[in-house]
């Protein structure tokens, strides 16, 4: 587990490279965005077909998507205690995940930590610091 609690600056450090993730998620769905906006650039001159329905889904997706990144999820490495308000667990398709719920609303996902083993330490670290789970 690449989690640790500096007691200095009462932060928790998470070192998981979720940061380069999320900015190539970023950039790819910004590149997609753009992709579709050119698809559809003449759609008044040329009329709806197939693809132009395809192209707005997907333009249209990559908008949900980029409001969720940049607005949704954090993917601070270094996050003071005072910020967190609490450690969540939730089941997708039979798969655990674990996040940190953030006081402004954005969540900071845990990909790092896979077995409910790992996730017990975790809360058991989050308890002796103060922090409701």
């Amino acid at each position: 587990m690449k989690i640790k609690y500096n007691e200095t600056d009462k932060s928790i450090e998470i070192k998981d490279g979720m940061k380069t993730h999320y900015f190539v998620m970023k950039l790819l769905m910004s590149l997609n965005l753009l992709n579709a906006i050119l698809n559809l650039y003449d759609v008044n001159k040329t009329g709806f077909g197939f693809i132009e329905i395809v192209w707005l889904i997907l333009g249209i997706a990559s908008i949900i998507i980029l409001f969720l990144f940049v607005y949704k999820k954090s993917t601070s490495e270094k996050i003071p205690v005072d910020k967190i308000e609490r450690i969540k667990e939730k089941s997708i398709f039979g798969r655990r995940r674990f996040s940190i719920q953030l006081k402004d609303g954005k969540n900071r996902d845990l990909n790092e930590i896979k077995m409910q083993s790992e996730f017990n330490e975790l809360k058991k670290m989050f308890s002796e610091i103060g922090i409701a789970n």
